[in-house]
């Protein structure tokens, strides 16, 4: 290959990682991290991460299911004031790989009814689960789709001191930290193990959890939003294909994708 075709394929493959792709960090030695929270709002766990945000200085993406946040839109104007970024967790948290093409672009256009305008074209996919004709279809209503690079699993460990020990291990600049601060339980995927009913209800250990991150690591490290993320390096998109159930004839396209990077 040529240099010209070196540089061109290069460009290629940068812009379809950057349409196809799934925002996970940013590159950056700038110490900062993007909290993120999902599943919400919730009447009364969001108040109280919303005080402990406030208590250290941070700032937070809220990816909000829409038919909550339709309950409580007082609390949703609230998080926007307070700095927050808010963007959408889907319509009513139902797998996405589960759903037709139009039923996906109705559940984002009625959640973007309720973030916008306070809230940014963020979409993070309900369990985390994307296929290619997911992702396009959020392309094509102009959303910024959003993974992670850190998680403790809050939605299944119990423990508050293990969440905090992973949270406290794993956490680095320019990372994207997955947690709850609720739990929707609709449309549940079809793999896995299903969570323990106490520890989905109860957020506790997830609060525990984050004021130990926050103790051990506001001396180091900024709390952001992940749109102002941005600003301190380069976005690094993954081929996040996550699924339930397989479609015929796209699978392939997605692993071919993940094996180019």
């Amino acid at each position: 290959m040529t240099l010209r075709g070196l540089h061109v394929s290069r460009w290629i493959r940068s812009k379809a990682r950057r349409c196809l792709g799934s925002l996970t960090k940013v590159i950056t030695d700038a110490p900062v991290v993007a909290l993120t929270f999902d599943d919400g709002p919730d009447p009364e766990v969001t108040p109280r991460l919303l005080r402990l945000l406030d208590n250290n200085n941070a700032r937070a993406t809220f990816f909000m299911v829409g038919e909550t946040a339709q309950r409580y839109p007082e609390l949703v104007r609230y998080m926007a004031e307070k700095g927050h970024a808010l963007g959408s967790h889907s319509w009513d948290h139902s797998a996405f790989p589960l759903l037709s093409g139009s039923q996906r672009r109705d559940q984002l256009r009625a959640c973007e009814c309720l973030v916008q305008p306070d809230g940014f074209h963020l979409f993070r996919p309900p369990y985390g689960e994307q296929t290619l004709a997911s992702r396009l279809d959020a392309w094509w209503l102009g959303y910024e789709v959003v993974g992670w690079s850190v998680t403790s699993e809050d939605w299944y460990e119990p423990h508050a001191a293990v969440m905090a020990d992973t949270l406290l291990k794993r956490i680095g600049p320019g990372d994207i930290v997955l947690l709850h601060d609720a739990i929707f339980d609709k449309g549940l995927p079809r793999r896995g193990p299903m969570p323990d009913r106490s520890v989905c209800i109860n957020r506790q250990a997830m609060l525990t959890a984050l004021e130990c991150v926050f103790q051990n690591l506001t001396a180091r490290f900024r709390f952001v939003t992940v749109p102002e993320l941005f600003q301190y390096g380069s976005p690094y998109y993954s081929y996040w294909f996550k699924q339930t159930a397989r479609p015929s004839g796209l699978g392939r396209v997605e692993t071919l994708l993940q094996r180019l990077g």
